[in-house]
């Protein structure tokens, strides 16, 4: 699966370039299998051993799992990066993992190798694990543990490949199907299976419940949801891109923008501009040249009582490539952007002049007025 990190995340490694980060739910998750193996796993497997045994073999099982987690996540990213879309990060959560692209594969043919690697690589990685089981290299200790990695690597990839989005398996199915009915109508199938396989986990969730078995119960239900969540905000995020195509910077820009001089008290910026209108930012200018975003949330950091006595210029945040648009630049890219930009909304120059401000609001705002528009002009209309 693809996705975010998310607040409640901790940086913790760069590999190969990309950034690794752990959820904070990721450390209850890995308690868990490390205390139901070490209580019942390896007790039901190998009985001779004693409590200590146990609780080295459940650890280090559980911390490899997630390494496994880890490596099947990177499968996706690093053929992801050889098709020309760059990874953001990875993040282990409690669900396993997601890589975060920066952008949408191209076209299906794309989609299936990058969604392919991952059940490919839990695949090659139950194939090494069984290996190192069987032999007589390593000790009873290393085997127990590798013969258990083989086993849940095995149930990783038969997991990810049930056809349904957002699923390995359900990208796999929007990869086939993308070239004949298109990627709104082929998210929509593969979406719809991710619902349909969610609501199954749920009701077995609840049947479990029923039954007595608590953690097997709660845990399918927390599944399921996820994964029906996370299928109904991907086809909304698939119709958003489709109706963001063919639009430019131009057509969805603020025009009419004013300016705060470098040199003005934020005390005046405050009493001219953000106290008379609902603008959470403005343009800073200097001889004429735009320098600067002045953010509301940044003036806000200083008191009162320090604003008639501080300039704008030092608060406000350096207009750098980041934060610029071009009038024929792409809606779909720019609202990319706006997710990362420092201040929530981009300058428009053109030919070194100011043209516009663009943020989301006033991308929906352009959707919902005239979304036929939006369409037409996708259209060629």
């Amino acid at each position: 699966m693809r996705g975010a990190g998310g607040p409640g995340s901790l940086r913790i490694a760069r590999v190969f370039g990309i950034p690794v980060f752990v959820h904070f739910s990721w450390l209850l998750v890995f308690a868990l299998i490390a205390w139901t193996l070490a209580t019942g796993y390896f007790p039901d497997e190998y009985p001779e051993l004693g409590v200590v045994a146990y609780w080295v073999r459940g650890v280090a099982a559980s911390l490899l799992f997630f390494v496994s987690i880890l490596v099947h996540e990177l499968g996706h990213a690093l053929v992801a990066v050889r098709s020309g879309i760059l990874i953001e990060s990875i993040t282990l959560f409690i669900f396993g993992g997601v890589a975060r692209l920066a952008s949408e594969p191209r076209d299906g043919r794309t989609e299936f190798r990058i969604a392919a690697a991952g059940p490919i690589v839990s695949i090659l990685l139950a194939v090494l694990f069984a290996a190192v089981a069987s032999t007589g290299v390593f000790g009873a200790a290393t085997r127990s543990v590798a013969r258990y990695l083989a086993m849940v690597n095995v149930v990783v990839a038969a997991f990810n490949l049930v056809p349904a989005f957002p699923l390995d398996g359900g990208r796999l199915l929007r990869g086939v199907l993308w070239k004949p009915l298109g990627k709104l109508r082929a998210t929509r199938m593969a979406a719809g299976a991710g619902t349909f396989f969610a609501y199954f986990l749920i009701l077995s969730g609840v049947v479990n419940l029923l039954k007595g078995s608590a953690v097997t119960g709660v845990w399918h239900v927390m599944l399921g949801w996820f994964l029906k969540e996370a299928a109904a905000s991907a086809y909304r995020q698939v119709r958003f891109d489709e109706d963001l195509e063919g639009l430019v910077v131009e057509d969805v820009m603020i025009r009419d923008v004013a300016t705060v001089p470098a040199d003005m008290p934020l005390a005046e910026a405050v009493r001219e501009h953000f106290g008379r209108t609902g603008f959470g930012a403005y343009p800073v200018v200097r001889g004429g040249e735009v320098v600067g975003l002045l953010c509301l949330r940044d003036v806000l950091r200083h008191p009162p009582d320090e604003r008639q006595t501080t300039s704008v210029q030092a608060v406000m945040l350096p207009l750098t490539p980041e934060l610029v648009a071009q009038p024929a630049d792409a809606v779909a890219d720019s609202v990319g952007r706006l997710g990362t930009s420092a201040a929530g909304r981009l300058v428009v120059m053109d030919a070194g002049k100011l043209v516009g401000l663009v943020t989301l609001r006033a991308v929906l705002r352009r959707l919902a007025l005239s979304p036929a528009a939006a369409r037409d002009k996708k259209n060629g209309g």
